[in-house]
């Protein structure tokens, strides 16, 4: 029995034209690029009943054999590979079920956005104490996606790979001194000052994706330079699943609390700020001038601080929600502070986010701190 026409259009379109292994677009030739149907449809559980006919004695119904559920698109080359004898203990039923199923899953919900969802995606890529993460662009795609329905757009550089800072190559990451931190400044300005200005103007950009990572305050900075005249959503990486994509499930958010630690005097100009997220800096590590500051240190509530306290937009937007209170609290009953030493254990999204809430005309110049050889040294403002 043929496949119909029916079951054919739909493994088709399901498959968005593309080969469901290399994705190459099989309604168009490579060489004159005139409208062609290059696909073939490869069944998974072999047409007939038979030990000759690839993975045909799987149980599947010999009537359900030729339906669009048992077909994947394919070119000629891979339908060929995935019957041939030495394959099909790999390419078996349930393998290519599973490629079957993720990719057409993908093509569903790409085909379902709006481009007026359209985003922006901005990756600086560092390293941390010589290790770095995986953040390409198809990792920052598939995590816009999961997380907010948008549709990642990379149109701000030549090679379509959308804003990319990388930090890689900057000498000294692992000693860490002032020229180290000062090439990197120098390097997210460039990208921010200058191309995404220009994006600006031309109104082109209403939505940015920040994916960052890179050593703290470099994550503070690059999220200073990314202003309130376009929307941002922050992302990180999870330890608990190694991707970058917030959860599903979107629960209320874990609260965080604000404790105050030594008088302030009326005449005081500086402060410390202790960022107790991801884990505990101590009063005993600070370094001995600021001993004497009055101090703030925010925590989340309930729980010990730990590497994933930070699990979902909800718990994010609360720890934002407990930066804005506590800079308006400093605005409003401590003008005379003009500077807050910041020492952070927190994770990616909430150090871009402490330099986003930051605004440099209202709040004090933020002295960013970095651990190095087991000491605490400021090593950038935000001001």
């Amino acid at each position: 029995m043929a496949i119909s026409e029916t079951e054919r259009l739909k493994a088709w379109v399901r498959a968005g034209g593309r080969c469901e292994f290399c994705g190459r677009y099989l309604l168009e030739g490579k060489l004159t690029y005139k409208d062609f149907t290059l696909g073939e449809l490869a069944h998974i559980v072999g047409r007939d009943v038979a030990p000759k006919s690839p993975r045909g004695m799987d149980p599947l119904p010999k009537p359900q054999r030729d339906l669009a559920d048992n077909l994947m698109l394919l070119c000629r080359g891979e339908h060929n590979e995935i019957d041939r004898k030495g394959s099909l203990n790999i390419m078996t039923v349930e393998r290519l079920r599973s490629i079957k199923r993720d990719r057409e899953e993908w093509i569903r919900r790409m085909t379902a956005l709006s481009p007026q969802n359209g985003t922006v995606v901005i990756r600086l890529i560092g390293r941390v104490r010589g290790a770095e993460v995986e953040l390409t662009k198809p990792t920052a795609a598939e995590a816009v996606i999961r997380s907010e329905a948008r549709f990642p757009e990379f149109p701000l550089s030549l090679h379509g790979d959308g804003f990319e800072i990388d930090l890689r190559n900057v000498l000294g990451e692992e000693t860490a001194g002032p020229a180290y931190w000062e090439q990197c400044r120098q390097q997210i300005d460039q990208v921010i000052e200058l191309r995404l200005a220009d994006a600006l103007r031309e109104d082109s950009v209403q939505h940015v994706s920040a994916f960052g990572f890179a050593r703290l305050p470099l994550l503070v900075y690059f999220g200073s330079r990314l202003n309130d005249t376009f929307a941002v959503t922050t992302y990180q990486r999870h330890r608990s699943t190694e991707a970058w994509n917030w959860p599903d499930a979107q629960g209320p958010g874990r609260p965080f609390v604000t404790e105050t630690h030594g008088s302030v005097s009326r005449d005081a100009e500086e402060g410390v700020l202790i960022l107790n997220v991801s884990g505990s800096i101590q009063a005993e590590e600070l370094p001995d001038e600021l001993a004497e500051l009055p101090r703030w240190v925010i925590r989340p509530q309930g729980i010990v601080p730990a590497v994933d306290v930070i699990d979902s937009r909800a718990t994010l937007d609360e720890f934002v929600n407990a930066i804005r209170q506590l800079l308006s609290d400093l605005e409003a009953q401590h003008k005379g502070i003009q500077r807050l030493h910041v020492l952070a254990a927190a994770p990616l999204s909430a150090a871009v986010e402490l330099g986003r809430v930051h605004e440099s005309h209202v709040h004090p110049t933020l002295a960013i701190y970095d651990r190095t050889d087991g000491r605490y040294t400021s090593v950038l403002e935000v001001s």
